[in-house]
């Protein structure tokens, strides 16, 4: 990865996003921009004023902006820069990220505050709809190097992009790759529990056999040596949100746009109970 954006809303919460970005921008070598959206809202409806007003509102947003390029590390400072701009947030940048042809696009979880409106029609999520680049969301005050990732699979385009781009964003990084089979339900069965029982775990053998496979298929490409695949069977959010506990990942990595579960873990009601109280960082990718 050579160019990272973050974006931030000088909030202060953003110093953790500017401290993740400075960490990822050193390590990977890597050129850092740091962006501050004037909602161009603010000012629509008050065409008398609106150049005195944007022009007041850009001069305090400088200000701050250089406040927190201030406390960059001094090896990051000579590949850094700041951008103030004006417009609809998700438009902007959007525009920004094609132009200067970034890798990523970090943001907080004050960015985007709450959380949950991520899939719900925020810029985030028309960020994400319209724009190919991977989506960091910072929601930890750590700037640890990512070390222990867990990433969500379904076999699709989506998950796939995901993964790479955590590879690429922690070269280091062992990576717990999981997919999850939600086996249909087998209806009424007049047989006693232990054979029905039997007939689950029969079921789920052959899932397990099915999806090893395709995991294989799935992992042709990628860097065997770090990466460490578990099958799960059961809810997708239930058995996710287990995975999170048991492995406690400093990143949780998914895609957008899947075949199956990982998509209706996003873009359903789940996505508010599951994604808002995560307690690690989350790298998405459609």
């Amino acid at each position: 990865m050579k160019t990272l954006l973050a974006a931030i809303d000088l909030e202060p919460g953003s110093l953790h996003v500017v401290k993740r970005a400075a960490e990822l921008a050193d390590k990977l070598k890597a050129k850092l921009h740091i962006v501050h959206v004037v909602d161009d809202v603010l000012t629509l409806y008050e065409p008398m004023v609106e150049i005195s007003v944007r022009h007041r509102l850009k001069q305090a947003a400088e200000e701050a902006l250089q406040a927190f390029f201030d406390q960059l590390p001094n090896s990051i400072k000579p590949h850094a820069r700041c951008h103030v701009l004006l417009g609809k947030p998700y438009q902007v940048l959007g525009k920004q990220v094609r132009q200067l042809e970034a890798d990523v696009l970090i943001v907080g979880r004050h960015h985007i505050e709450p959380l949950r409106d991520l899939f719900v029609g925020t810029t985030a999520e028309r960020l994400l709809r319209h724009c190919d680049t991977p989506l960091l969301m910072v929601s930890t005050d750590s700037i640890e190097p990512y070390q222990n990732i867990l990433a969500a699979t379904d076999f699709s385009r989506s998950s796939h992009h995901a993964l790479q781009a955590s590879l690429k964003l922690a070269p280091q990084a062992e990576i717990q790759l999981v997919h999850v089979c939600d086996p249909p339900f087998m209806g009424f069965v007049r047989y006693d529990q232990q054979d029905l029982d039997e007939m689950l775990e029969q079921k789920r053998e052959r899932l397990r056999q099915e999806v090893a496979t395709e995991m294989a298929h799935f992992l042709a490409e990628d860097d065997h040596s770090r990466i460490h695949t578990d099958i799960l069977t059961g809810d997708v959010q239930v058995r996710l949100t287990e995975a999170v506990e048991l492995h406690r990942p400093q990143l949780l990595v998914l895609g957008t746009h899947g075949r199956q579960g990982i998509s209706r873990l996003l873009i359903g009601s789940v996505a508010t109970s599951f994604l808002s109280t995560l307690p690690c960082d989350v790298l998405v990718a459609r």
